[in-house]
């Protein structure tokens, strides 16, 4: 045999598989029955055993004695952590007579020290309806000095930057009092009723109608304030321009309440000036009978303010509650006229209980108006139903009346309503 050939042969055998093997399949031989595997031992699991000293059975926790007191919600959380107050009322104390000096205080205008006196009691322990008396009392004192700064009315010594934000802490407040105390009537009413004239403050008419449809659905009828929330749900109503909502919500009131004699002057005020002025609403505004205009920049009269919305309030320098809206006045100016929204004021230069020239009046108390229609007589006040100052009208883009009201219930809700159309 050749060399070559020789080394072939070899080669093919190398490559043969031994004997007694197959090549490596995942399939069966063709014909074939596949591989049987052979099953495996089951191993038997060991027998339990119990431990020589087993534990005890657990015994079930007891029951509280007394309800746990309820979650506090996260505003409230992160109001009252950025302000220190802590209102698990654990610490030792007497909140009673903490809360006798603190309102003491806060009559006298003193806020900052009674938030300081009502803060510290009302994280000492004590019954629920004095706990409940004590973190309403501290709503209130917020609100009252965002209402006094609202005013510029506080007491030397008293500083707030933001009135609002006073309002706005104190209306978190009166709700928490709603969602702990709820059972403590005579409070949780006055608080729920409260976090609506907090938002009305504020001129969000939305959320004050929100609180105070609250205060009147979810408190009985012999709740003293579940009538005034009634009778505020109207004014929102109005506020927000839902007209046919404001007047169901007074004549509610007036079923419920209107033959009541202890709700007879809120009746007829109802009656007299809150329907009477809803019926001005939906129709052109009157022509103004000004004998001349203050500073000439409205001598056209209405009809050269056509296209914007324009607010109008009937003032007279006698009037306190005139002088008091006064700094709100000079901040909607601020916040409005650029965007669209023009102020002007109308007074009656010879009106006998006038305590001043209103030229003097205006210039003195830096009156924001752009300007200020002179009517002589008042003959513009019948026209546009006033019978209570500071009354305001509110006057679309078309000179169609949309609110009539008093000025201190006149929000942002209608106007940036108006702006947006």
């Amino acid at each position: 045999m050749k060399l070559p050939v020789l080394i072939q042969a070899i080669f093919l055998l190398a490559l043969l598989p031994p004997a007694g093997c197959a090549p490596p399949s995942s399939e069966p031989e063709k014909g074939g029955e596949p591989a049987k595997v052979a099953p495996s031992k089951t191993v038997p699991a060991p027998e339990k055993t119990e431990p020589a000293n087993p534990p005890a059975e657990p015994v079930p926790a007891e029951k509280p004695e007394k309800e746990p007191k309820p979650a506090i919600s996260s505003a409230i959380e992160s109001l009252t952590g950025s302000l220190g107050y802590n209102l698990d009322g654990q610490e030792e104390g007497d909140p009673k007579a903490e809360l006798e000096k603190g309102l003491s205080l806060q009559k006298k205008g003193h806020y900052t020290r009674a938030l300081e006196v009502l803060g510290g009691a009302v994280e000492m322990k004590a019954p629920n309806a004095l706990r409940a008396e004590v973190l309403l009392e501290l709503a209130e004192t917020y609100f009252r000095r965002g209402k006094d700064a609202r005013e510029e009315s506080l007491e030397p010594g008293e500083v707030v930057e933001d009135p609002g934000s006073n309002l706005e802490t104190s209306a978190v407040l009166f709700r928490e009092v709603v969602n702990r105390y709820k059972g403590e009537l005579d409070f949780s009413s006055q608080a729920a009723y409260m976090t609506g004239s907090c938002y009305l403050l504020l001129g969000d008419h939305r959320r004050g109608l929100a609180a105070y449809k609250s205060a009147f659905e979810n408190f009985p009828r012999t709740s003293k304030y579940r009538s005034k929330a009634l009778e505020r749900a109207g004014i929102c109503n109005a506020g927000i321009g839902d007209h046919v909502q404001a007047k169901a919500f007074f004549n509610k009131y007036l079923r419920d309440f209107g033959n009541d004699p202890k709700y007879s002057s809120t009746a007829k005020k109802i009656r007299t000036r809150y329907l009477n002025e809803l019926g001005l609403v939906g129709r052109p505004a009157p022509p103004l009978n000004a004998t001349r205009w203050l500073k000439g920049v409205v001598d056209g009269g209405l009809e050269s303010l056509r296209g914007e919305v324009i607010v109008l309030t009937f003032f007279s320098t006698w009037c306190n509650h005139c002088k008091s809206e006064l700094p709100q006045m000079r901040r909607d100016v601020e916040k409005w006229s650029d965007k669209g929204v023009v102020f002007i004021g109308i007074a009656n230069p010879s009106d006998p209980k006038g305590t001043s020239p209103v030229e003097i009046y205006v210039e003195t108390n830096k009156v924001p108006f752009l300007d200020v229609a002179l009517d002589e007589g008042g003959r513009s006040w019948r026209p546009y139903r006033v019978s209570g100052l500071p009354a305001a009208v509110v006057i679309d883009q078309k000179g169609i009346v949309r609110w009539r009201g008093h000025y201190t219930f006149m929000g942002h809700t209608l106007l940036e309503t108006l702006l947006a159309e």
